[in-house]
């Protein structure tokens, strides 16, 4: 999906809430009034991305969805910054440790 959306956009019928990126009237990048100038002769600082995806995944994510992510960011050569969040990481070992307790868990749900 960080793919089709870097490639293609959303389809406004299935998001209405996510607007497209703000056209650019200048060749310039945008400067912050607070930031922009103190770096502004520093040599080997990266370039801002144009436009950010932010991607937040509930119930931990894989080291591998970080690599996709990764991945996804260096194939648009700097034009997206794909940003990945979520409430843990995920580890083979937590993963196997929740799968033993899951029965004790379920225990605390009432279910109507």
């Amino acid at each position: 999906m960080m793919e089709d959306v870097v490639k293609y956009g959303l389809d406004q019928k299935l998001w209405p809430f996510v607007s497209d990126p703000a056209p650019t009237s200048s060749s310039q990048a945008a400067v912050s009034a607070r930031f922009g100038h103190c770096h502004k002769k520093k040599v080997g600082i990266e370039a801002q991305p144009e436009s950010s995806l932010i991607v937040y995944i509930m119930g931990g994510v894989a080291m591998s969805k970080m690599m996709a992510t990764y991945e996804v960011t260096m194939a648009t050569e700097g034009k997206w910054g794909v940003l990945i969040s979520s409430s843990h990481i995920l580890t083979l070992t937590q993963f196997l440790d929740d799968l033993k307790t899951l029965d004790q868990k379920l225990e605390h749900i009432s279910l109507p």
